[in-house]
């Protein structure tokens, strides 16, 4: 780990180093106010906020309902929209794949019981594909032709 020390002030090194007039009037300027005028004011502000429950705990957790405006209201009434809307588009998609997933194997049972009713022999362990597959026409000719040798 490599550890940065800062030059000695006054130094070469430490040209770039604040302005000692800057460093002052930021200190003056950022300094807690000397007053005690500024601090009882400060201290009464807290006490009123403290004595008047805006720092206390509601009796019951519905009590803090009633801090609610109607337009705070409104906000989360859209936010439940919103969320019925999602999930109302949800289930009606997932419904919607269901019945495309469903009619595909109602079309692939069909074929295969088509199939099945046209040849007389018993298809129980055999796979049908959906189509051919093309090869190039570049192939070598056995696979273009497996059966002529």
């Amino acid at each position: 780990m490599t550890t940065h020390r800062r030059p000695a002030p006054g130094s070469p090194a430490d040209a770039g180093s604040p302005d000692p007039a800057l460093t002052a009037a930021l200190r003056a300027h950022y300094a807690p106010p000397a007053e005690p005028a500024y601090w009882a004011a400060l201290e009464e502000r807290i006490l009123q906020q403290v004595s008047g429950g805006a720092l206390a705990r509601p009796a019951r957790w519905w009590t803090g309902f009633a801090d609610l405006r109607r337009r705070d209201l409104a906000s989360f009434g859209m936010v439940a929209a919103t969320l019925a809307l999602l999930l109302a588009g949800a289930a009606s998609m997932r419904r919607q794949a269901r019945a495309q997933e469903l009619a595909a194997q109602a079309r692939a049972q069909a074929t295969r019981a088509a199939i099945e009713a046209t040849l007389p022999l018993p298809l129980d362990d055999v796979i049908l594909t959906e189509g051919r597959v093309r090869l190039a026409p570049d192939a070598p000719e056995r696979y273009l032709n497996p059966l002529d040798y």
